[in-house]
């Protein structure tokens, strides 16, 4: 088995159907998965699909047609296994793929569980204590059998004495064994017994009410009421510590060459925490979560997007949200007005220093703003700055702001640029832990410090006149 493709993904959220794991044949042009209850073919070659209903696709097989091996997909129906030999199929069995530049993106699946459960815990072969009495027995005959075990070993030492004292041998060999290791059973038994039995996390009667209004850079308040059942399939219950809440959003990832993908991209999160509640009087707890999630004004725009809220209890792999629903696609963001737009000088000691983000949280706050500084978005950080880049480093060069900063030795680091002077040129590195490799290397001194400052400082590489001086930052296998 594989991920679904790319095109069955989407084919999925089109039909509005739960994907499940996929096959892909040998040739990768033809891939099958599960749908529900249906079985859902893709050409990725011709980018068109077949969906066989009431089935289950089992696998891929080549056969020879022809004498040319061709990829067959074995389909289980409820009648029995049949094989489907893709390639030979007209264009009669086949449907062109929805297209999301044309049609628009897909449907959210939506989902409003109301009531959820986490996996069963390992089964546990520990012995209810249901009251004091049970414990007091226990207590008892493990008192009796340590008793026992006791006097066989002293029925032994006492037939060291010798003499007469032999007979002792008589006692101590049966009764020592037999009851020290009755006796580190009971011991076992009594605290595997004390160990509490593992709870089951469970919600029912899930109702779940948000803020309508949902604007970028601004908290959208949700709340969770649920009541926690007293216990699932005979084990005790609890509720989940919190709710993890994200606002999703699906946009249409659709490169150059043309093999377009839905990708879904987390631009805000939140949690609340439980609040118990009342016993209902049935054995049943209420509960509620209360919180905030805030997507970021920095949030990227896309002309087709698709906003959707996810719920779930854990960010752990496999456990899926038990509520997904649509929220309205947020109004574009109104730009702050820069409040005290720095000088020349201001711009280029905050670009030299690297605390290009205090002077924009300053520019556009004020002495007293309350935004943060990860709040702008990428328009109003480059309106900032309006000095030029070579005009950066003509300051550098004439400052001589590089001295200290230019190593004789090559280094590790975790993923950084560096200068290097090596003979009787200069060079820029760049390192990720035990990885250094050289990205530009020249005689001329300014040319490294430039591209250092592009590289490596905060928006130089946003300022006009440094795309000369950009340099690609090396991946590393």
């Amino acid at each position: 088995m594989s991920d679904p493709h790319s095109y069955l993904d989407v084919l999925a959220r089109v039909l509005a159907l739960p994907l499940s794991e996929g096959f892909v044949s040998s040739d990768e042009r033809f891939h099958a998965a599960s749908a529900g209850a249906d079985a859902l073919i893709v050409d990725v070659e011709q980018r068109r699909y077949h969906r066989v209903f009431d089935a289950r696709p089992l696998g891929f097989e080549d056969t020879a047609h022809d004498g040319v091996a061709q990829a067959s997909l074995q389909i289980e129906h409820s009648d029995g296994v049949r094989t489907i030999a893709l390639a030979a199929q007209d264009d009669s069995f086949w449907t062109p793929l929805p297209e999301p530049r044309v049609t628009g993106l897909p449907r959210i699946v939506q989902r409003h569980d109301t009531s959820w459960t986490s996996p069963a815990p390992p089964p546990s072969d520990a012995p209810q204590r249901t009251s004091i009495t049970d414990w007091l027995g226990s207590l008892v005959a493990l008192a009796v059998l340590a008793f026992f075990a006791a006097f066989g070993f002293n029925a032994l030492r006492w037939s060291l004495e010798g003499g007469w004292n032999l007979l002792w041998l008589l006692v101590g060999l049966p009764v020592f064994p037999i009851f020290g290791v009755l006796t580190l059973v009971a011991v076992y038994t009594l605290v595997r017994s004390a160990v509490p039995q593992p709870r089951r996390r469970a919600l029912e009667a899930i109702h779940i009410s948000r803020d309508e209004s949902f604007r970028l850079g601004e908290p959208m308040a949700f709340r969770v009421d649920a009541v926690v059942p007293a216990s699932v399939d005979g084990q005790p219950t609890q509720a989940p510590p919190q709710i993890i809440a994200d606002l999703i959003v699906q946009t249409l990832n659709d490169p150059v060459d043309g093999d377009w993908s839905l990708k879904d991209q987390f631009w805000g999160a939140g949690r609340a925490d439980v609040v118990p509640s009342t016993l209902t009087g049935t054995g049943e707890r209420r509960v509620h979560y209360v919180g905030t999630v805030t997507a970021t004004r920095r949030t990227p725009r896309e002309a087709q997007e698709r906003w959707y809220l996810a719920l779930s209890t854990s960010r752990e792999m496999g456990v899926a949200p038990f509520h997904i629903a649509n929220v309205a696609t947020p109004a574009l963001v109104v730009p702050y007005q820069m409040v005290q737009p720095p000088d020349r000088h201001a711009q280029i000691d905050a670009l030299l220093l690297n605390t290009g983000s205090d002077l924009i949280h300053k520019a556009y706050n004020g002495e007293d703003g309350t935004a943060l500084c990860d709040d702008f978005t990428p328009e109003e950080c480059r309106a900032v700055f309006t000095i030029d880049a070579h005009a950066l480093v003509d300051h550098a060069m004439a400052t001589r702001w590089y001295e200290g900063r230019i190593r004789t030795e090559r280094v590790s680091s975790d993923g950084c640029f560096y200068m290097l002077k090596e003979g009787p040129t200069y060079q820029l590195m760049y390192t990720e832990r035990h990885d250094t490799v050289t990205v530009y290397e020249s005689p001329d001194l300014r040319s490294v410090v430039g591209r250092y400052l592009v590289a490596e400082h905060l928006f130089v590489d946003q300022l006009p006149g440094a795309e000369t001086m950009k340099v690609l930052r090396p991946r590393f296998y």
